[in-house]
């Protein structure tokens, strides 16, 4: 008994002394949770939440005087927000349009922009097919066809077309899209495509999401369009940039690039370089500085996430035999010039690692949401399912894999399917769009042929209830 009793006050003592992994830790939550108008509000308020930066809709009633006005904004445990709480705002002298600054227990700052429609300017909303699952995807998932977008990128001069679909919300609620190859030129009434010319990137702006809003970034018009972003001055057909994802920082947008070299004359010729780093000055996106060969192992411009852990974390796949392998790299401070860790079978180390954290990964788009990191992505080998894994860390394990939507099975056969990406400066709360891009088999059907301009580029879902 004497000698239970003296484990247990050596047990307590132990404890006691024990530290608290959390004494000490600062949140980096800073989001606008509800934002609501004191009076003359019409609806809930629409919050589109981006990992730098969210646009919050509010609709007024017509006759609401937005002069001096007084939201009572709600933000995370411990943050700070600006305008404060009480303070009378003046969003009529600003075209109805606010930026808030919330500010996190470890201060780290995000842009909340706030727009006020009156209601004979509400805005009605995505269009939206509901797709029947027929028992393809998850019972509990609802899926729409995002007819507004599919819509959108539906062209018929300069841009028309093309795969690896990105897009990032700029700090000023612009939207800016980026593409990799792409056809320019024109495109006839019955959708073909004729007197194209193929580039190997390409980019626009959108204006405060509007459908009608569509602003290249490649110099040039039609056929006679110019790339993006450049290799230097190699030859494009012989080494080349495909953009990949991007995010803001220090108020830049930095863009993770692909850089591919051509290894043969077969359409499947050609090889990942390395990793580079193009960094473009905002409000004007013009291009910076370009850094090359931040890696020069695994392409890291497929995927990457802004965590709460103060890392940015970036995501690179490999094919295998049969399967895919997905390996992990870092950046603290959430700045990608800076000094990169991997994770390996130990840990985090310097050296470029291959240690794989899962298998069957084609397009890696990982996110954080309440307290969870989730994984989308595409079956491998062209498969027609996009599905969602769950992690309490961001480089797994993956768990409760489910599927989220099924690409129609018109889309096999003669046309693949690839490139399924998260659109998080499209997304509203308690949804997911995902868009997913087609290419034909034959590379001529691209062209001269009713509808031949549909059948090479991206298309647009919605999902519910996908958490």
């Amino acid at each position: 008994m004497n000698k239970m009793i003296s484990l247990l006050i050596v047990g307590s003592i132990f404890t006691s002394c024990m530290k608290n992994p959390l004494d000490g830790y600062l949140s980096q939550e800073r989001a606008i949770i509800s934002f609501r108008l004191a009076e003359g509000q019409v609806g809930e308020a629409e919050i589109v939440n981006g990992p730098d930066s969210a646009i919050i809709t509010v609709w007024a009633e017509k006759d609401l005087d937005l002069s001096a006005i007084s939201p009572v904004v709600t933000v995370s445990k411990g943050a700070a927000v600006l305008p404060a709480k009480n303070v009378k705002v003046d969003f009529a002298s600003k075209g109805n349009r606010y930026t808030y600054r919330v500010t996190s227990e470890a201060g780290i700052v995000k842009n909340w922009y706030v727009r006020i429609m009156k209601e004979s300017e509400q805005l009605a909303g995505p269009r939206l097919q509901l797709l029947q699952g027929n028992g393809k995807w998850d019972p509990r998932v609802t899926v729409y066809s995002d007819l507004d977008y599919n819509g959108y990128l539906t062209r018929y001069q300069n841009w028309n077309g093309g795969d690896g679909c990105y897009s990032v919300l700029l700090p000023d609620g612009r939207i800016v899209w980026s593409f990799q190859d792409s056809f320019f030129g024109q495109v006839s009434a019955n959708r073909s495509r004729t007197d194209n010319v193929m580039l190997r990137n390409a980019a626009h702006i959108q204006l405060d999401t509007s459908l009608q809003s569509f602003i290249p970034l490649n110099p040039g018009l039609g056929n006679q369009s110019e790339t993006w972003i450049k290799y230097g001055d190699s030859p494009e057909d012989q080494h080349w940039y495909w953009p990949g994802a991007g995010q803001i920082h220090d108020n830049k947008f930095q863009m993770l690039l692909s850089h591919v070299t051509k290894t043969g004359s077969g359409s499947w010729d050609f090889a990942h370089v390395s990793t580079d780093i193009a960094i473009f000055d905002l409000p004007s996106m013009q291009l910076n500085q370009i850094i090359k060969d931040k890696d020069v192992v695994n392409n890291y411009s497929a995927g990457s996430m802004k965590a709460p852990d103060g890392y940015t974390y970036m995501y690179a796949t490999e094919t295998g035999y049969l399967t895919t392998f997905m390996y992990v790299a870092r950046v603290a401070g959430h700045d990608l010039t800076g000094a990169w860790e991997y994770y390996g079978e130990n840990g985090w180390v310097s050296t470029p690692q291959k240690y794989n954290v899962c298998n069957n990964i084609t397009q890696p788009n990982v996110f954080y949401k309440n307290g969870k990191y989730y994984l989308v992505s595409q079956q491998h080998i062209f498969g027609l399912d996009i599905y969602i894994q769950e992690s309490a860390t961001p480089v797994g394990p993956w768990t409760n894999k489910r599927t989220l939507y099924r690409i129609p099975e018109q889309y096999t056969g003669d046309i693949i399917t690839y490139n399924a990406f998260v659109h998080h400066a499209l997304s509203r709360e308690g949804e997911l769009v995902i868009s997913y891009n087609i290419n034909p088999t034959d590379f001529n059907s691209n062209f001269n042929a009713p509808g031949s301009a549909d059948r090479y580029r991206p298309f647009f879902v919605r999902v519910f209830n996908w958490q």
